[in-house]
């Protein structure tokens, strides 16, 4: 039977409008048998019906409808707010409601863990818990200038830290915590993200049928045709190795300069400097040029060594390449062709050596250094959110703040190809 039924809100031209009864059992505490097959059901039936939210106590269960619903808009905000959770039906508000007022309340901090499968809708549960919170927790200067900055954070962190997948278009690559610090009011008063465990082998090698990260295509796509020339970037994806080796160059429904400009308007945002962006996009075209340096096999003192391939467009790429890096061709071309050995002599005396590498070792040394710099760019954006967000110490160190914690985590899946990574 479950509770009583309640009644949920629809988006109207002035007012609310009609409404629609609870289907099934919105908490499933309340089964009368509780089985895998009854689980499954009852979640069933709320689905087919749109009711995509369904409590197991505190626990929430969203199963992904895959498509958009109108219940994210503010007169859903205002139906939550205030509100017990055992009073309204199962939505991610109620959980963020009951979060946020319990955190006000008992003064004590609060956690908001989401998992589930790639593809379940963990990232955009996490958003509309930031956007749930920023829109019931007061205003004032400084307050709205917190909650633009966090909020304006995720379009930048899905750019860099997002991209297409096999069961995915807009899959989180990275796990992230983020923790919004409140006065005893509940008002924002800053903020930390911590990112974990960036998928740095995307970066050189995404899987068939998927895209790299979404910024490289945004950045193709949405850059003036003057900047791309000077760039010496195409607007085909197809022209770089690191973009093309997987076949997949577009989303349905997403249009990459579209998002290129809202990438570029979010690092504004969260207080990134107009040289700092020109340094990212430098960064990013580096990378990509980087991708198109290949290497053919040569004789070293008897041993199989390598150097960069000898032709126009390998060359071309490595030029362009040390351009945007700020390196010369034949400090990055022996980095790439060699690696150094340190060995421990008698005496303790440290001795180095020169390896040539064969193509292939040089070939990883290459993605090697692609993902370091990527991964390293992308601590770099989180430390500018963090910079942003910062709050007064001597709050934070008396603990007159409280906190809420929001883990957006990997989603589970299993690739064609795991690797250590993975």
């Amino acid at each position: 039977m479950g509770r009583p039924s309640k009644k949920l809100p629809k988006r109207g031209a002035s007012t609310l409008g009609m409404e629609r009864m609870v289907i099934g059992v919105d908490d499933m505490v309340l089964l009368p048998s509780v089985s895998e097959n009854g689980i499954l059901e009852n979640l069933k039936a709320r689905h087919g019906g749109d009711q995509i939210y369904t409590f197991i106590g505190h626990v929430l269960v969203c199963v992904n409808p895959y498509k958009w619903l109108d219940i994210y808009n503010e007169n859903m905000m205002r139906y939550y707010a205030h509100k017990q959770r055992i009073d309204v039906v199962p939505h991610v508000f109620a959980t963020a409601e009951e979060t946020y007022r319990t955190m006000v309340r008992d003064e004590e901090n609060q956690c908001v863990i989401i998992s589930g499968e790639s593809g379940a809708g963990k990232t955009e549960a996490s958003k509309q818990i930031q956007n749930y919170i920023a829109g019931i927790s007061g205003s004032g200067e400084g307050v709205d200038k917190v909650k633009r900055t966090f909020l304006e954070s995720n379009p930048l962190l899905e750019a860099f830290g997002n991209a297409k997948t096999v069961r995915n278009n807009n899959s989180s690559r990275f796990g992230k915590y983020f923790e919004l610090l409140f006065d005893a009011a509940g008002r924002p008063q800053g903020g930390h993200v911590t990112n974990y465990l960036l998928e740095k082998s995307r970066i050189v090698k995404p899987g068939k049928g998927e895209r790299n990260f979404h910024i490289f295509y945004q950045l193709l796509a949405g850059l003036p045709d003057a900047a791309r020339t000077s760039f010496g970037l195409s607007s085909k994806a197809s022209d770089f190795q690191y973009l093309r080796a997987s076949g997949c160059y577009t989303v349905d429904d997403l249009n990459d300069a579209d998002e290129f400009h809202a990438t570029m308007a979010a690092m504004q945002h969260v207080g990134i400097k107009k040289k700092q962006i020109e340094l990212v996009v430098q960064m990013l075209a580096g990378i990509l040029h980087l991708g198109n340096v290949n290497f053919e096999p040569v004789q070293v003192q008897n041993a199989e060594g390598s150097r960069v391939a000898l032709n126009g467009a390998t060359e071309s790429s490595l030029d362009l390449a040390c351009r945007h890096l700020g390196l010369t061709a034949p400090e990055l071309s022996r980095a790439f062709c060699y690696k150094w050995l340190h060995t421990m002599a008698p005496g303790g005396k440290v001795e180095s050596y020169e390896v040539p590498q064969n193509p292939d070792q040089a070939t990883s040394q290459r993605d090697a250094i692609a993902k370091f710099l990527y991964a390293s760019m992308f601590d770099f954006l989180v430390e500018r959110i963090n910079n942003a967000l910062d709050v007064d110490n001597t709050l934070h160190k008396a603990g007159d703040l409280a906190s809420i914690g929001i883990l957006d985590i990997y989603g589970f899946e299993i690739f064609d190809s795991n690797g250590f990574e993975q």
